[in-house]
């Protein structure tokens, strides 16, 4: 709980704003966080509780970063949040009110990522065991290099 409190911790450092704004900071979130999952891999290897430590404080730093990018809607290391979402508007639909499609869409969309990424997850963890971490590690290395272009050509044209 401590390294992902750290993982938060540092992202709310970085980013400081609570609400979207281009800029490095994000790539700059996203290539510690693609680091610690890098640096996780040898030690989870070994048995070494400080891999999956690292792991977890990635975690939290992806976490609160898409927290801080979406305003709070979507956590991405957790799915109670999207199943409260989706009871609510099932309670809302049984009761005849209006409920926020948007919103079911989006948790429903969440779910399944969760779903069809821890089965992706354990096929490959099977496979190739900790391993597997550096393709994440990868994806979150490369969103976080094309971000930081994206967002600086969009900042220059704004100037």
């Amino acid at each position: 709980m401590f390294a992902f409190i750290l993982g938060t911790t540092i992202s709310g450092f970085i980013i400081e704003d609570s609400v979207l704004k281009l800029g490095s900071r994000y790539s700059f979130a996203l290539l510690i966080e693609s680091s610690l999952l890098i640096a996780a891999v040898p030690l989870m290897k070994q048995t070494n509780m400080y891999g999956y430590y690292l792991a977890s404080c990635a975690c939290g730093l992806q976490n609160a970063m898409a927290t801080t990018y979406s305003g709070s809607v979507v956590r991405t290391t957790h799915l109670s949040g999207m199943f409260t979402d989706l009871g609510i508007a099932l309670g809302h639909l049984l009761r005849g009110k209006q409920f926020n499609t948007r919103r079911v869409r989006l948790s429903l969309v969440v779910i399944t990522g969760f779903i069809s990424g821890g089965i992706t997850g354990t096929l490959l963890y099977d496979k190739y065991s900790y391993n597997t971490l550096y393709l994440p590690a990868a994806f979150t290395g490369i969103v976080a290099v094309v971000y930081h272009i994206v967002s600086d050509r969009y900042n220059a044209k704004k100037n």
